[in-house]
């Protein structure tokens, strides 16, 4: 059962990676949604998605790393000190995401001077701007990360196959959270944070198989939300909607759902159809978009009663998007709660003030 299978490998979130390398094969962690993940499965490794590990204490991450990193890396950061991830063969962290690049740094620091001897940290140098050049210097990037975890051309096409069905699998799951809103945002967000610990081809299986039983559940009442900004640690603000007789019906932003995006990517399989795909992704703080024109589309085509804008204190890049995003949605009539500079734990009142706002929601339909 997929209920299961989530609730087991959340609890114990390296227990399928560490059993994959007691069985002598390979593990390669990542962080973000903008890692080819194909290049370690074509390299015949287990990935191994490190950026929804959860910790409260970061006792060993503070003594080298500043308060401006991302709570969800400085949790990476600090089981690798603690030794927790010496089972993997490689940490690959993205040029992407400011907080990912700045760990990359300290990692490799910390390696050279022997201060820990933890799994070898790689970075991924993808590019985002949108011009040729751009491009070039992504594929360059990519098959220079593919030579360095041992991955080959010719093993593409069967791991691009194996990733495409994931990203059909959790598309259909999203849909119908959206279009049927018949299962609760906060099991959805619980799903996609599993996805990438589990060994892929029993959590597809399961996946598909709820799919098929979740055709004849009826319709959630109460109001629909739609949260953007930053992902919380866990499902706890889509509990606070839930608490308040509404559903995260979606999000936007950087959040677990926006993993293994579609469109899907050319299964003849090429080092250039990958940097393409990774390349042209809007996900992420360097995405070329315009995110108050997409945070409104999202919202319209969800048909939500409200949207909820939540970014920590560490956000340093979405957070110039915030005013754009409320007149833009202002403009489009769609009540709107925004929360900026928050705690990353939402331990500064952030449930209290999402409960009443879907309350108000409710109130209106």
């Amino acid at each position: 059962m997929l209920e299961t299978l989530v609730s087991d490998t959340l609890l114990d979130p390296l227990a399928a990676a560490r059993a994959h390398q007691k069985a002598g094969g390979r593990v390669v962690g990542y962080v973000g949604a903008e890692i080819p993940v194909e290049l370690i499965i074509a390299a015949n490794a287990m990935p191994l998605q490190l950026s929804g590990l959860i910790l409260t204490d970061f006792k060993e991450a503070d003594r080298y790393l500043e308060d401006r990193f991302a709570p969800s890396v400085r949790a990476v950061a600090e089981q690798y000190l603690r030794g927790r991830l010496d089972f993997l063969d490689a940490i690959i962290l993205p040029r992407s995401d400011d907080s990912a690049q700045r760990l990359y740094y300290y990692l490799c620091e910390l390696c050279r001077s022997k201060i820990v001897d933890g799994p070898t940290p790689l970075i991924y140098d993808l590019a985002k701007i949108p011009r040729d050049s751009s491009l070039t210097y992504t594929e360059q990037a990519t098959r220079k990360l593919a030579q360095t975890i041992g991955c080959e051309e010719l093993a593409l096409p069967k791991a691009i196959a194996l990733r495409n069905r994931r990203r059909d699998l959790l598309a259909a799951a999203n849909l119908a959270r959206i279009r049927r809103n018949n299962v609760q945002g906060s099991f959805i967000d619980r799903l996609f944070r599993a996805a990438d610990l589990c060994e892929a081809i029993p959590f597809d299986t399961a996946l598909s198989d709820w799919l098929e039983r979740n055709q004849r559940e009826e319709a959630i009442p109460g109001p629909r939300v739609l949260l953007t900004g930053s992902a919380p640690p866990d499902e706890r603000l889509h509990r606070a909607v839930e608490s308040a007789g509404g559903n995260v019906v979606a999000e936007f932003g950087d959040f677990a759902s926006c993993s293994a995006q579609l469109p899907a990517i050319p299964e003849e399989g090429s080092f250039t159809a990958l940097a393409q795909h990774y390349h042209s992704l809007t996900h992420g703080s360097r995405a070329f978009i315009n995110r108050a024109k997409e945070t409104v589309a999202r919202a319209q085509s969800s048909q939500v009663d409200g949207v909820i804008q939540w970014l920590i204190e560490q956000e340093e890049a979405l957070v110039w998007d915030v005013p754009a995003q409320k007149s833009a949605l202002a403009a489009a009539g769609i009540p709107t709660l925004s929360m900026v500079r928050r705690c990353w734990d939402a331990s500064d009142g952030t449930i209290d003030e999402i409960i009443s706002f879907t309350k108000s929601l409710g109130d209106r339909k």
